[in-house]
């Protein structure tokens, strides 16, 4: 599997939202520990609008793990022009959303209908 994770409001605090761009605050509660349990059986990939070389030296420069991250995006998968991200071990830090089994994003809106989903949207 391939599992997404968002950056701001999921690994890291983001109590001041965006502010100046700059990485501020601590990782959230037990994220860390979830991360390298999903990197040890899955390939991750964290998703976020911020400068990604910023964020994986964040992540490496303050986690207390050995957490390996790259910034790099693979390129084409099995002649797919999309790039795939299967790498386990390794966190890749991109604004790319790419392919994955699951996003775990903290503003994510469930999809059941479009009945559903335009009534959280206040357009039903």
């Amino acid at each position: 599997m391939t599992i997404a994770v968002d950056f701001d409001g999921v690994i890291h605090s983001y109590e001041r939202g965006w502010a100046d761009g700059t990485i501020y605050g601590d990782f959230l509660p037990d994220a860390l520990p979830a991360l390298m349990t999903l990197m040890g059986r899955d390939a991750v990939f964290v998703h976020t609008t911020r400068n990604a070389r910023q964020v994986a030296h964040w992540i490496e420069r303050t986690s207390g793990y050995s957490i390996k991250c790259t910034t790099h995006l693979p390129r084409t998968w099995w002649g797919h022009r999309k790039p795939f991200w299967n790498t386990r071990g390794v966190l890749l830090i991109t604004d790319r959303k790419l392919p994955a089994t699951v996003y775990v994003d903290d503003r994510a809106l469930h999809f059941d209908n479009w009945r559903q989903a335009l009534a959280e949207l206040g357009a039903a």
